[in-house]
Order: structure tokens, then C-alpha cells, then sequence
């Protein structure tokens, strides 16, 4: 296979579902190709953990005052790179790296990973108006794919599905990390663990799932609930908890590295959002074989099936969520059966970032093309 050079470029290289998956995609890529990674924000946890691995991570530092300088600043860098592809995330990373690769003749694919259809009117119309600079945009949701040649009009031989996934070597159902965490943390086997894996911001909504889980403890004392990530609600939570008095029922365990250890640690994965594409954190959790408890936003209702292996309900409905995690947190023996269905259903991912060397490789050749019904 052809060394090929790929730069990828994302807004920023903060916590969230798409670094995840570009830093998963760029070190995987790394292994056989030249790779560079630069955000055009400053760099943050996710980039060390590139530069750990040995990936070239750089930063346009963009500031909310230097916007109009940084596309000339990309388009230096694509040209000092000289990249056979390059691959841009989220909302404007699309758009800038579109501005800096327009008549340079490389090949450009875009990966979302938002739902555009909640950005206004005037970032909607931007999109639209450059979408035609993509070579190919690869989009990792059935939701997202829909909006985008329904809404926003795209070329549907253009717009390749390849659903979000998770990683199964790491992430998987380990007894004994259950046991550690638990006792590190002092859960004990009669504590049901709620856990939601997200950050503290509003589009998660993490407000409704405290009170959620505060009206659920009022009936079930023994409940538990961990929120791992961190964001600008934190304080707003932090007080909510001490309002409350939750204190020793509520864990704000802030940022984690080690992620697959916090699930194994729970009983049943929650995420309320009222916006999403295919959250990882998601596919993560099914991984582990946790039953679900989400939204009715994005696919997530795709990969939840209501009864199956957990329940899908409307968002921002507190009264709905509340009594369904009442319902998991009473009978251990429907979580553990709903638990072994969402492993059933996690074989249904596939290796993502195998995928996109294929079709790197075929974009270099001119050889990949999407099919259309």
C-alpha cells in the first residue's frame, strides 16, 4: 500500500465524541501513513494524548477576535503539508479547511460529527453553499446523512454512511475491574450505579438527569449516580447536588482517561441530550453491555431498543426518565438481561478506522464510489 500523507483538521482537540474519534483514527492511520493533526483551536487533553502516541499535533490558536486570519493560516499549513487527502471535522473545521483546500486539487472528506440541523440560518446557508468543495463526506449517522441530502441538499453520491463505533479491545465487560472500581469508590454490591459519560453542557442536559435520579432515590436509597466529564454547567450541578443534599449519592468524577473502567464499574448508562448524532459514549457503554437509558435524538433510538436492552424516551421528559430509571434501579435481573442484549447488539459495529484506510487508499486511486439506491 502507497505511503499517503493525511492531514486532519478539527475545531478543537478538547474532550468530546469526534476528538475521540479523530484521535482513535489518526493513530491508527499513523501506523502505515504520514500524519499530521492540527486544530484551530489551542491545543487541549485530547492532543497530548496524539502527541503521547507520536502524532504530529499542531494549533492555529484561534481566538473568538482572530477568525478571518486563520483561514489564511490553514491554507499555509495544507500547502507547507502538501497532504495527498485531508480530513476535516466538525462544524468549522468543514468550513475552513473547505476555504483553504478550494483549487488546490486535493482530495477533501468531511465528517461532521454535530447535528448541523441545530446551528442557525446562516451557518446552515454557509454549509450549504461549500458542501460542493467536498471530494466526499462520510457521515456517522443515518440522521446525519438524512439531513444532509434531504436539508441541506448534497450530492447522494457524494455521502457515504459509516456509522460511529466502538473500539472492543477497549472497551468489554471485566468482573475484576467491576470489583476494584467499586470498592475504590465504596459502592457496594446492593448499590445500583447509574453513569452517564458526557460533558457538563447544556445540549447534554445533565440538569434533568439529576433531578431524575434525585426522584428516583427518594424510592430507592441504595441508588447511585456517576457523571464522568466535565464543562461549564459544572457549578451550576455542584449546586444543585448540595441543595439537594446528594453529596454522598452523586459523583461529578470530572475527566477520566480511563473510561472503560468507569462503565464496568456501573449498572445501567444514561444520556438525556437533547442533541446528538451517534454519541460514542453510546456504543461504548453497549460494548461493556450496560442497558440504556437515552433520548429520542439522533440514532441513539437505532441502537436502544425500548424493552430490549434499555428504554428510549422524550427528551427533557423528567417525569418519563425518572420512572424508568426507578424501574432498572428495582430488579437487578432485568438490567442483566437487558445488559446481555446490548452486547448482542455491539456486534454489530464495525472497525471504523480500517474502513477509512480503504477508503483513503481508493480516494488516492480514484477507484471509490458510493452506491445509491
Amino acid at each position: 500500500m502507497k505511503n499517503m500523507k493525511i492531514l486532519y483538521i478539527i475545531t478543537s482537540t478538547d474532550v468530546g465524541g469526534a476528538e475521540k474519534a479523530l484521535a482513535e483514527l489518526a493513530a491508527f492511520t499513523a501506523k502505515e501513513h504520514t500524519v499530521k493533526v492540527l486544530s484551530l483551536k489551542p491545543l487541549g487533553p485530547v492532543a497530548r494524548e496524539l502527541q503521547a502516541a507520536g502524532v504530529e499535533v499542531a494549533s492555529l490558536n484561534m481566538q473568538w477576535y482572530s477568525q478571518t486570519r486563520i483561514i489564511q493560516k490553514l491554507s499555509a499549513a495544507v500547502e507547507a503539508f502538501r497532504p495527498d487527502i485531508v480530513h476535516a471535522m466538525l462544524y468549522r473545521g468543514i468550513e475552513y479547511a473547505r476555504t483553504a483546500c478550494a483549487g488546490k486539487g486535493i482530495k477533501l472528506i468531511t465528517t461532521p460529527h454535530f447535528d448541523l440541523s441545530k446551528k442557525n440560518f446562516a451557518l446552515r446557508w454557509a454549509d450549504r453553499l461549500l458542501k460542493d468543495l467536498d471530494t466526499l463526506t462520510v457521515a456517522e449517522s443515518f440522521s446525519t446523512a438524512r439531513y444532509l441530502m434531504e436539508k441541506q441538499k448534497y450530492q447522494k453520491n457524494k455521502v457515504y454512511l459509516l456509522p460511529n463505533g466502538a473500539d472492543e479491545k477497549a472497551f468489554y465487560p471485566d468482573a475484576s475491574v467491576r470489583s476494584a472500581m467499586r470498592k475504590k469508590y465504596g459502592y457496594t454490591p446492593d448499590n445500583a450505579v447509574f453513569i452517564s459519560v458526557a460533558r457538563l453542557a447544556p445540549v447534554k442536559d445533565p440538569l434533568t438527569l439529576l433531578q431524575a435520579f434525585r426522584n428516583v432515590l427518594r424510592s430507592f436509597p441504595f441508588t447511585r449516580l456517576v457523571y464522568v466529564g466535565d464543562g461549564a454547567e459544572r457549578e451550576k450541578l455542584e449546586a444543585f447536588i448540595r441543595q439537594n443534599k446528594l453529596e454522598q449519592t452523586v459523583l461529578l468524577a470530572g475527566e477520566q482517561t480511563n473510561i472503560n473502567d468507569w462503565l464496568n464499574m456501573a449498572d445501567v448508562f444514561v444520556l438525556p441530550s437533547v442533541e446528538e448524532s451517534l454519541p460514542l459514549a453510546l456504543l461504548e457503554a453497549l460494548r461493556v453491555g450496560l442497558p440504556c437509558v437515552v433520548s429520542d435524538v439522533g440514532d441513539m433510538p437505532l441502537w436502544v431498543e425500548h424493552g430490549k436492552n434499555g428504554f428510549v424516551f422524550k427528551k427533557g421528559d423528567l417525569t418519563l426518565l425518572s420512572c424508568l430509571m426507578a424501574e432498572l434501579a428495582d430488579s437487578p435481573e432485568r438490567r442483566a438481561d437487558m445488559g446481555r442484549y446490548s452486547l448482542t447488539l455491539a456486534k454489530r459495529m464495525t472497525d471504523i478506522s480500517k474502513q477509512y484506510q480503504s477508503i483513503y487508499q481508493q480516494l488516492i486511486n480514484n477507484s471509490f464510489h458510493v452506491k445509491t439506491a
